[in-house]
């Protein structure tokens, strides 16, 4: 597991291109480049939900524990930061018009695409022969319960996204007040959920509202940072020495919130001076949701044969080739419902 790890990372820093002294990629939060990222991310979030399907027996495969103890919920901070800083950056062009939208646009289209993912680990349940109860069946539907899916991030962004859509519409174009009361309705979401969910249900939430505030700040904080490029690499080592410290006494709820979001800033820090990018990771990038939601139905399905569950290797092949084969067909069949159902046609 370990090698597979390394192997991820590879492909991530392949081609790597580093900014020259003096220079800085200013096309770090360019759809390209975020989709790069969230393609390495979508990677490490696999191989955090295969090791649920494998015993790590070898000592190789143990070498994997520290990196993943390490990671745990940051393989999913820069999807939430993302979606926060992209809506905040639509928010700021369309207006109001594009707010109004969200929740059809943003809402109703994530969990129309769970259902349909839910209908396929119904049927799949049925024929492995797992019992599932009506209850369960209709909670799995907006994702507070699942039928063998991943549902929690699924929960709380279409969360996320209500909360956008109803600070936005009450303050309309004062963004400072919208990013503000965005951040406490989060506070208060991850407040009311203690009581009803574990704690990776909503330690990475603020994520999102880190987004919404780097989209507000970005002009400052590219002025300071890529005018000098001293002042770059002193924040990039306060922000690392910072997020290590955050790392060691992060039991504490407040602090691995901070851990949170130092690691996002890290990680959108050193994008400044490092771009990467390849086919293999835009392709990942682009599809994120159909592998976060299908990938369990292959590592259930190999894991039912003791010859290949035993070979980590080949297993990891066999879930991850079936994963992106159901991804690509099942992201088709997606993009022909949106079409015919989120997609205006022009009046000729």
């Amino acid at each position: 597991m370990l090698l597979i790890f390394f192997a991820i990372v590879l492909v991530g820093l392949y081609p790597m291109e580093i900014s020259k002294r003096g220079q800085f990629n200013k096309s770090y939060l360019s759809i390209e480049d975020t989709t790069s990222i969230k393609g390495i991310f979508v990677l490490l979030v696999f191989c955090s939900h295969f090791i649920q399907y494998y015993d790590l027996v070898t000592t190789i495969d143990q070498g994997y524990m520290p990196f993943r103890k390490f990671l745990g919920q940051l393989v999913v901070v820069m999807f939430l930061f993302y979606s926060g800083y992209g809506i905040l950056e639509s928010i700021k062009k369309k207006g109001v018009n594009y707010v109004k939208k969200i929740p059809v646009n943003r809402c109703v289209k994530v969990l129309l695409h769970l259902d349909i993912a839910v209908v396929l680990f119904i049927i799949f349940d049925f024929i492995i022969g797992k019992e599932l109860t009506v209850k369960k069946v209709l909670l799995s539907l907006i994702g507070w319960a699942n039928v063998g899916n991943s549902n929690w991030f699924i929960f709380t962004i279409v969360v996320l996204y209500l909360i956008t859509f109803i600070v936005f519409m009450i303050f309309r174009k004062h963004l400072w007040l919208g990013a503000l009361f965005t951040t406490a309705l989060t506070v208060v979401y991850m407040y009311i959920m203690n009581d009803y969910q574990d704690k990776y249900w909503f330690n990475t939430a603020l994520c999102f509202a880190l987004g919404m505030w780097y989209s507000i700040f970005k002009e400052k904080i590219e002025k300071i940072l890529m005018k000098n490029e001293i002042i770059y690499w002193a924040v990039l080592g306060v922000t690392a020495f910072a997020l290590l410290w955050c790392y060691k006494n992060r039991k504490e709820f407040a602090i691995y919130e901070a851990y949170t979001i130092l690691f996002t800033l890290l990680i959108v820090f050193g994008s400044m001076k490092i771009k990467i990018g390849n086919q293999i990771l835009d392709w990942f990038g682009k599809h994120v949701f159909s592998i976060y939601i299908l990938q369990r139905i292959p590592m259930t399905i190999f894991g039912y044969f003791p010859v290949i569950e035993k070979n980590v290797y080949f297993y990891f092949t066999l879930s991850i080739a079936l994963t992106v084969l159901m991804a690509q067909y099942f992201d088709k069949l997606m993009g022909i419902i949106d079409n015919k159902l989120f997609v205006r046609k022009k009046i000729a």
